[in-house]
Order: C-alpha cells, then sequence, then structure tokens
C-alpha cells in the first residue's frame, strides 16, 4: 500500500490539513514532541482499520468541534483506491471505500460498516495488528512485537509474509498428490486387466468371429427395424400434427364458448335494461303528476317560508311594542303613586281645613283650594281609568 493524499479535518491537533506523497520515495516528517507527527501516521491507521491509540474514538475529536474526518488516497497493485471514515462525537461513525476508474472513483462500499471495514483489510491484505508491529513502530512501542506470546509473533510474522499462501499451496500439492496417486493405481488396474485379456487372444478370436456372424445377422434386421421406425415416425408426427390442429380447434372452441357466453351475459343484462326501461315508461304519466305534484308542494312551501318570515317580522314588532307599553304603564304607575301621594295630603288638609271653619275667610279660601283639588283629584281618577287596561294587559 502506497499512500498518495492524505486529507483532515478536527483529527486530533489538526483543525484541517492536506498531504500530498505523491512522487515522493521516501519521506521524513520532523518537528519537536507533540506537534502531530504521530498524528499523521494515526490519521492513516484510523483511516485505514478505524484503530488508534486514543481511548475512544471521540477521544480523535479536535476539541471544540463535533466531527472528524480523515481521507485516505493510496494505491495498491497498480490501483488506486480512497477511504473516507468521519464520525460525530458521540454519535455514529461512517465509512466508504471507492476504486477509481475512467470517470472517476467509484463505491464500493458495501451494505454495512463491518463488511465495508472485511473488504479494505483483504483488499490490502494486511491487518491492524500486522501494521503497528512491521510497517509502524507507535511511539513508546518499539518493543510491542517482542512482548507478545510465540503464537502471536507467528501469526504476525505469517500474515507479514504471506505465509499463508504457502499453506494453501502445501494443501492443494498434498490434495494433487492423492488425485496422481489415485490415477496411477487405476492404470495399474487396468495394465494387468489388459495383461489377463491378451492371455486370453485366441478364446477372444473365436467370439470376435461368433460376434460378426451375430453383428451381420443384428445389422440385417437392424436395417429392417430402421425401415418400420421411420415408418412409425411418419405416422407419429402425422399424429402430432393432427394433435396439434386438434388442440388449436379446441382453444379456438373454448374462445368462442367464452365469447359467446360474454355475448349471452351481455343480451341479459340489454334485456334487463330494456324491460326497465319499458316498467319506467309505462309510469311516465304517474311521474309527471308526482313531479307536477312536487312543483305544488315546493311553491307552497316557498309561500310558507314567506309567511313565517313574516310571521318572524311581526313577532319581534310586537315584543319591541309590549317592551314600550311596558315602559308606559310603569311610567304611568309612578304618576298615579305619585298622585295618590298628593290625595292623602289634600285630605289632610282638608281635616286641617274643617279645623277652620270657624273662621270665615279661611274657610272660602279652603273651599275654593279645596275644589281645585276636587278637581285634580277628578283627573287623577279619569287618568287612572284610562291606564286600567294597560295594566290588566301587562299583567296578562
Amino acid at each position: 500500500m502506497i499512500p498518495l493524499e492524505l486529507t483532515l479535518k478536527n483529527f486530533l491537533s489538526y483543525r484541517e490539513a492536506t498531504l500530498n506523497f505523491r512522487g515522493l520515495h521516501t519521506a521524513c516528517i520532523c518537528g519537536k514532541n507533540g506537534s502531530g507527527k504521530s498524528g499523521l501516521l494515526e490519521a492513516i491507521a484510523w483511516s485505514l482499520w478505524g484503530e488508534s491509540r486514543a481511548a475512544s474514538e471521540d477521544d480523535l475529536i479536535h476539541i471544540g468541534t463535533s466531527e472528524v474526518r480523515v481521507d485516505l488516497v493510496f494505491s495498491k497493485d497498480e490501483q488506486t483506491y480512497r477511504v473516507i471514515r468521519s464520525r460525530q462525537r458521540k454519535g455514529p461513525s461512517t465509512l466508504e471505500f471507492q476504486v477509481q476508474t475512467l470517470k472517476g472513483f467509484s463505491s464500493l462500499t458495501a451494505g454495512k460498516m463491518r463488511a465495508t471495514q472485511q473488504l479494505i483489510t483483504q483488499q490490502l491484505k494486511l491487518d491492524y495488528e500486522t501494521f503497528v508491529n512491521s510497517a509502524y513502530l507507535r511511539q513508546g512501542g518499539s518493543d510491542e512485537f517482542m512482548l507478545k506470546g510465540p503464537t502471536e509473533r507467528k501469526q504476525i510474522l505469517a500474515k507479514l509474509l504471506s505465509l499463508e499462501q504457502y499453506d494453501s499451496l502445501a494443501e492443494q500439492a498434498k490434495e494433487r498428490s492423492r488425485l496422481l496417486k489415485g490415477q496411477v493405481d487405476l492404470q495399474a488396474h487396468r495394465l494387468s486387466e489388459m495383461e489377463r485379456e491378451r492371455a486370453q487372444d485366441s478364446e477372444i478370436a473365436e467370439e470376435l468371429a461368433n460376434l460378426e456372424k451375430e453383428t451381420a445377422a443384428l445389422s440385417a434386421s437392424q436395417n429392417v427395424t430402421r425401415q418400420q421406425l421411420q415408418s412409425l415416425q411418419t405416422l407419429y408426427h402425422q399424429q402430432q400434427a393432427q394433435q396439434q390442429q386438434l388442440s388449436w380447434h379446441r382453444s379456438q372452441y373454448r374462445v368462442l364458448s367464452e365469447e359467446c357466453d360474454i355475448r349471452s351475459h351481455e343480451l341479459t343484462a340489454a334485456t334487463q335494461k330494456q324491460r326497465e326501461i319499458e316498467s319506467l315508461l309505462e309510469t311516465k304519466s304517474a311521474i309527471l303528476e308526482a313531479y307536477a305534484r312536487f312543483q305544488q308542494l315546493q311553491e307552497r312551501e316557498e309561500v310558507f317560508a314567506a309567511k313565517f318570515q313574516a310571521h318572524q317580522a311581526a313577532q319581534a314588532q310586537l315584543q319591541q311594542l309590549l317592551a314600550t307599553k311596558a315602559e308606559q304603564v310603569g311610567e304611568l304607575q309612578k304618576q298615579l303613586r305619585k298622585s295618590q301621594a298628593q290625595l292623602e295630603a289634600l285630605c289632610q288638609q282638608e281635616q286641617e281645613l274643617q279645623q277652620t271653619l270657624s273662621q270665615q275667610s279661611e274657610v272660602e279660601a279652603g273651599l275654593q283650594q279645596l275644589r281645585l283639588r276636587r278637581d285634580r283629584l277628578a283627573y287623577l281618577d279619569r287618568l287612572q281609568l284610562q291606564v286600567a287596561p294597560y295594566c290588566d294587559a301587562a299583567s296578562s
């Protein structure tokens, strides 16, 4: 695997960075401790395998941001590939795997992220453990390979040297050896059979002469049988043609029968429709009378509606008049009570005048005032008589 271009966004100490490795045979990245040199290799490892030295993937996200993305373009076996891995803080990760074609990069991403990761590892023929123990020795982990057990070191070396290919070739060689051994045994058995057959040549010659005679007789019989077979085949083909013609006629008969049934149903429906129309024509006069009656009822309904609206208006006017009348009666009752109070006062004055009858002048003046009061009282009585019908109507 040869890296060609690396693009970082919010990865560890990098906000945005792009490195182009094209045309470089050997590259040296130098700088102070903590400047982010190993972060570039961690970005390559994380983009390819989703593994890194961080405790969790969220620790790879630059402080103050919510998303990390690494885009790696590399070549393998004269083919250019592209891996894009991203992650949201406390959210899901995404992985895309692409291959370069004449029209640009084409997707190789599988349906699930695990399947895509397996496809990348299979294409690289290298997993993360082998990478960090061979091509990439992380800071402080140079002895990581030596600290592993013998079995783990053997597995790493086998993967690194592709020894599993030799195991596969050995298995294939063993299988081919077993197959060739079986073929040799079979040929030896056939050779022994041929030796036994050669010892029986004289018997075979006699049997061969007999077989030739039988073959000649069978050949003659075969010619007769072949002629019979040809005649039978001719009859069979004729029968097949007649059978096909019969099948065609049967299919035509079924089609015509179905069409006849359809026409019969259509005729029945048309007859039924005709009967319904005839029955409607027979009731034409009744329908016209009912329609005329409907129009009359509709006109009466319009008249009744107009009368009802007039009744509603009259009812509203009556309510208004009754309210006005009630106000007038209340006002007259107030006047009546006031007049009664005045009458009581006049009666009291009359009693006082009677006490002063001894005084003529005062009596005459009192009589004159009394007459005036009586006239006023008579006027009030007449007024009360006029108001009484309104009071009765209001109470009813």
